[in-house]
């Protein structure tokens, strides 16, 4: 054999070496992960949330924060990261160590911002690993108490006579709210009528009891006390089925001929992507477990949401599907992006 086939031998066989020994040790990896998910927690978890204390991520966060802890023996500390539309807090949680503490409780924010952002610096379908949905919530249009219209029919009349005379609050450039009602006036061939976007809801309400806008797509919530005593009225929610929490109010879906339109409001737990398959496991689990808690369940009452649960696989189904809704919406609206 001469010198030059004999290394080429060598290396060949090197090469097969170094094939077995990766193999090796990628079922020792797995071996090792399988062992930490047993043990998993062995240290405080820190659960990030990109919204300003107090709200309603906020509120669930620490709700489930609560739950986790009494049953997993753990800490589980809510961290405030807040800034940048929540691009800051969703950042930070993709670019952590995907070992299961550091997660990141979040709202379809998520989705959303992948539309109206050039570069938000995280694919939300890619950068995270989904635990589970936490909690959902419908949407619903209401308008001003002396609008002069209470049924869809009667909205959707107006928005014909009144084109961009007709202002639509939402609660800021780009969330779900005004994308909501941009695609609902897209789908039903509507005029365009005059976007009024808020930084949140609370001014966008107040502004809908005073008369200064028309009417408003927004969380559910923040509008059911003024609905009840009769400030303003809820003509219908963005879920393809009736709130529990407002029965007596029917749905877009029943009112126009947009079958299909179901706009959910939700809360989901994530972890960065590469977070071992056991951990994630264990912590889906380890949640619908806790959404059963009593304490947690008051709490989410209070806020008008029902609690969900139905684990990774029906997250990344449903971050898929409005990420493609959104873009759509954006890209036929001509939106501009930031």
């Amino acid at each position: 054999m001469s010198g030059a086939s004999g290394m080429i031998h060598l290396r060949q066989k090197m090469r097969l070496v170094g094939v077995a020994l990766g193999l090796l040790l990628a079922g020792q990896g797995g071996a090792v992960r399988a062992e930490d998910a047993d043990a998993y927690p062995s240290k405080p978890i820190r659960i990030i949330v990109p919204s300003s204390a107090g709200g309603t991520t906020d509120i669930v966060a620490r709700a489930l924060a609560q739950a986790l802890g009494q049953r997993m023996n753990a800490t589980f500390v809510v961290e405030q990261r807040v800034g940048g539309s929540t691009n800051i807090g969703m950042n930070y949680v993709a670019k952590s160590p995907p070992d299961g503490y550091t997660l990141l409780v979040v709202t379809d924010t998520l989705t959303s911002n992948a539309s109206t952002f050039r570069d938000p610096g995280y694919d939300p379908v890619t950068s995270f690993a989904p635990v589970t949905m936490l909690a959902k919530a419908p949407g619903a249009l209401a308008v001003k108490h002396d609008l002069g219209v209470a049924t869809m029919d009667a909205f959707l009349a107006l928005a014909q006579r009144k084109g961009p005379d007709l202002t639509v609050a939402s609660t800021g450039s780009g969330t779900v709210s005004h994308l909501t009602g941009i695609m609902f006036q897209q789908k039903m061939s509507l005029p365009v009528w005059t976007d009024v976007p808020y930084a949140g809801s609370a001014k966008a309400v107040t502004d809908l009891l005073g008369g200064h806008v028309d009417a408003m797509f927004s969380m559910v919530v923040p509008l059911v006390p003024h609905a009840e005593r009769g400030d303003l009225k809820l003509i219908a929610v963005t879920t393809r089925a009736r709130s529990p929490t407002l029965p007596e109010v029917p749905t877009i879906a029943e009112t126009t001929a947009l079958r299909d339109f179901d706009v959910v409001n939700w809360t989901a737990l994530l972890a960065p992507a590469g977070t071992p398959a056991p951990i994630v496991k264990k912590l889906a689990a380890q949640t619908a477990l806790a959404l059963q808690d009593a304490e947690l369940l008051g709490r989410f009452a209070l806020l008008g949401i029902q609690p969900a649960g139905e684990g990774p696989d029906a997250l990344a189904q449903e971050i898929r599907r409005t990420v493609t809704q959104w873009r759509e919406v954006v890209r036929q609206g001509g939106m501009k992006v930031n």
